[in-house]
């Protein structure tokens, strides 16, 4: 891949990663709130509960995604971006221009989504 188009997925992914620290440290942040429950009565304190599992839910998938975008800021380094992780076949450039952090081409990405599929059902 041309450096320039390397560059321009680096920046997106740097940003991205950004956004990601700051959502995965507000709901960070919130969850470890102390609040006095003592003093809600119990429909307060549950929906307090939900709130948090809620963000602390949100902030998983924020951490996933986090994690994927942290790895593919590596393969950059490395010089490995771009390459599917099952088949060492190019990814497009247009399914990296919608997902930079995508570790299979397409049709990789459809085979593991079928073999999950089938390993739970």
């Amino acid at each position: 891949m041309k450096k320039d188009r390397l560059a321009h997925f680096k920046k997106h992914l740097l940003e991205k990663q950004r956004q990601l620290l700051e959502e995965v440290g507000k709901s960070a942040l919130y969850g470890k709130g102390h609040e006095d429950d003592s003093i809600k009565d119990l429909g307060d304190q549950a929906s307090t509960s939900y709130t948090r599992e809620f963000l602390f839910e949100l902030g998983n998938g924020d951490r996933r995604l986090l994690k994927e975008v942290t790895t593919a800021l590596q393969k950059i380094e490395e010089g490995s971006f771009g390459t599917c992780e099952r088949c060492g076949e190019p990814i497009a450039e247009k399914r990296l221009e919608a997902l930079p952090f995508a570790r299979y081409c397409i049709g990789c990405q459809r085979a593991v989504e079928e073999e999950e599929r089938m390993a739970t059902g």
